[in-house]
């Protein structure tokens, strides 16, 4: 059936004068060969079979590494609900350049999520990240550790009232993350329930986080929010021997103590430091504080509140165990605020807010799974480089390209749609996956 169309800028006499259906395999995502690349190159569909628990016991069945292989082209083309993946369901060429034997439907990944409890999220997802781990190189790394909010609309399990800064009356899960100081990578991360406190908990995270490390020196750093500056996960830090810088709160003892500080050193115009020795109460001994405070409100440099009942200055506290000068301790905090971009971009361009589902454990290997993926888009970049992009930059560059499957005589041809300075740039990152467009041809050609 034909439709009768136009298009907008009939005037200058471009226009078409009908709307017809193909059934030519056609996709707007050609771009995601490069991430069947990457997945060939490092191995993910045998890390993804060694992972897995479930065993097949229909004939029927579809595989479950298809089924994290198709969650995960959902992620990367803009996905935020099980439901929004089903449009991925009749694309036949990003099928093919994952290797599905079928791409599964919404309710077969519901199904598949429905099959975690608290055991198998563990035992599948410390071993994937084990096995990430030992792609990069960890020697001397700096690790970061935040909480967030998610925000949650319907009955799901764990959704509770807690801290909510911005919805207040919204239940919400409290998921923890521990990524790395260098990089965007997360290292390790749970799902809690909404009414959890940020640090609950933390000790046995840290935990986890470092015994998933290859190498149990390669952590030496540590920088946290002040949430964890509580006794218990102090002393965890400091009997692991890491070097800290952890935000204070401000109690009432710190307050008053600031209060009396007066050698104030300025850095530049509207910015001092100090430092002081306290110990709060039900503390076991006494820890170094950086002070810094700010007059200038209209930079963003401090992170901190007001104090006193002199409105003038925004001060900032940070708990630490290195020797160095109170400049060196905030400036080397200050790159904390890099874990907050990154769970940004977790929740804006990976939706790892998303996929809520009923029960906790499903919510849960959804948002352990997006951060695997995560961390796969940026292996990727590192091998394509030179820059980083968010996944967002990345979609829109590379991704989103429109391309058409078929044949050259008996070899099965991917055709992407590339002209101009836009065809280098794709060349130049296939060739981080494929030696050449001529030699795997079977999988990818221009043209």
């Amino acid at each position: 059936m034909n439709y009768q169309a136009t298009s907008l800028l009939r005037d200058i006499g471009l226009e078409f004068t009908c709307l017809e259906f193909t059934d030519k395999p056609v996709t707007p995502w050609g771009g995601l060969v490069l991430f069947s690349g990457l997945a060939r190159q490092v191995g993910l569909e045998q890390a993804l079979r060694e992972a897995l628990p479930f065993h097949l016991t229909s004939p029927n069945a579809t595989d479950p590494v298809e089924i994290v292989l198709a969650f995960m082209a959902g992620v990367l083309t803009g996905s935020r609900r099980l439901a929004h993946i089903e449009r991925l369901r009749w694309d036949e060429p990003v099928r093919q350049m994952l290797g599905l034997k079928r791409f599964v439907s919404d309710s077969t990944l519901a199904r598949f999520f429905r099959r975690f409890t608290a055991g198998k999220v563990t035992e599948v997802f410390e071993s994937l990240m084990r096995w990430q781990l030992k792609l990069i190189s960890l020697e001397g790394a700096i690790l970061d550790l935040d909480s967030s909010i998610m925000e949650r609309y319907g009955k799901q399990e764990g959704a509770f009232l807690g801290f909510n800064p911005k919805k207040h009356r919204r239940p919400s899960h409290h998921p923890l993350l521990a990524t790395l100081g260098e990089r965007p990578w997360v290292v390790h991360a749970w799902l809690r329930s909404g009414n959890t406190a940020s640090a609950r908990g933390a000790e046995q995270f840290l935990e986890e986080a470092l015994a998933l490390l290859p190498s149990p020196t390669a952590i030496l750093h540590l920088r946290a929010d002040s949430g964890f500056g509580i006794e218990s996960f102090l002393t965890r830090v400091e009997d692991k021997g890491l070097i800290f810088a952890i935000a204070a709160r401000f109690t009432r003892g710190l307050k008053n103590l600031t209060a009396g500080v007066t050698n104030w050193r300025e850095l530049e115009p509207g910015i001092e430091v100090s430092e002081v020795v306290f110990q709060a109460q039900g503390w076991r001994r006494a820890r170094r504080v950086v002070l810094i405070r700010q007059r200038a409100k209209d930079r963003d440099f401090v992170r901190g509140r007001e104090l006193f009942d002199d409105p003038a200055y925004l001060y900032q506290a940070i708990l630490t165990n290195r020797t160095d000068t109170p400049e060196e301790v905030w400036r080397f905090y200050r790159e904390h605020a890099k874990i907050e971009l990154q769970i940004r971009e977790l929740k804006w361009d990976y939706g790892i807010d998303g996929f809520a589902q009923k029960r906790f454990f499903a919510t849960e290997a959804a948002f352990r799974l997006v951060c695997v993926t995560f961390n796969l888009v940026n292996l990727l970049q590192e091998r394509i480089g030179p820059r980083y992009q968010t996944l967002g930059t990345l979609r829109t560059q590379l991704l989103a390209c429109g391309a058409v499957l078929g044949r050259n005589g008996k070899r099965r041809v991917l055709r992407l749609s590339l002209a101009g300075p836009w065809r280098e740039r794709f060349e130049r990152a296939l060739a981080a996956f494929f030696p050449t467009t001529e030699a795997n041809c079977a999988s990818v050609g221009t043209g």
